[in-house]
């Protein structure tokens, strides 16, 4: 994937939420892990700046506090904050600073975020196998039945439109886990497999050894 690729796909992703009518975006509640794919940030960065009280404020009712609570965002909210408008949800931040995604897209390309997912995972954190860093994953389309769709980006058109599904959630996951995972397609997770193992060699052993070590812990 080219960087004009993935800079078309967060375009996508954001012209398919901006679509929904405001009345339709005040109420459309998106898990953290979609929150942060749509923000082009971790899960863990939008964690930190939630527990420092930095905006995008979560959603009133799902604001977490609690070990296991989940956290939410509304649609609006983070509509508002990528424009650099005022929030308008009850209880907002304090604090109005926001990222503007022009910027936001300015740094996803120096960062080479639009290269291939592994590569792109390589190029930041180094080896597959020696990555320790909680910021070293990467977001998979996941089914309701926990089955591993596919790398999100890997289709313009296809990741706003999963994005959208409130029946597909965003996952964040190093390579090895994800896909040592079952897919919904085992061809898929083959074609990956692939081209993990040439940018990371060695990857395919580590996969093997993730899902035997599964297989003998039922």
């Amino acid at each position: 994937m080219s960087i004009e690729d993935m800079d078309a796909g967060q375009n996508a992703l954001l012209a398919e939420v901006m679509a929904l009518s405001p009345e339709v975006r005040r109420v459309k509640l998106l898990s953290a892990a979609k929150a942060a794919l749509m923000l082009d940030m971790s899960v863990s960065t939008l964690e930190k700046r939630r527990k420092k009280l930095k905006p995008p404020p979560p959603a009133p009712n799902w604001a977490g506090g609690k070990k296991g609570d989940e956290v939410k965002y509304l649609a609006s909210t983070l509509v508002e904050y990528i424009a650099g408008e005022p929030i308008s949800q009850p209880n907002p931040y304090p604090s109005m600073e926001h990222l503007p995604i022009a910027k936001n897209a300015a740094a996803s390309r120096k960062n080479g975020l639009g290269i291939l997912g592994i590569r792109r995972h390589l190029m930041k954190f180094g080896s597959v196998m020696e990555v320790a860093d909680d910021d070293a994953v990467w977001p998979f389309f996941v089914e309701q039945q926990g089955l591993v769709i596919a790398p999100c980006w890997e289709n313009v058109q296809t990741t706003a439109e999963m994005f959208m599904d409130d029946r597909i959630e965003v996952v964040w996951m190093d390579w090895v886990a994800a896909l040592a995972g079952v897919w919904v397609d085992e061809a898929a997770r083959g074609h990956w497999l692939t081209v993990a193992e040439e940018e990371s060699p060695g990857l395919c052993q580590r996969v093997d050894e993730s899902r035997r070590a599964k297989l003998l812990a039922l």
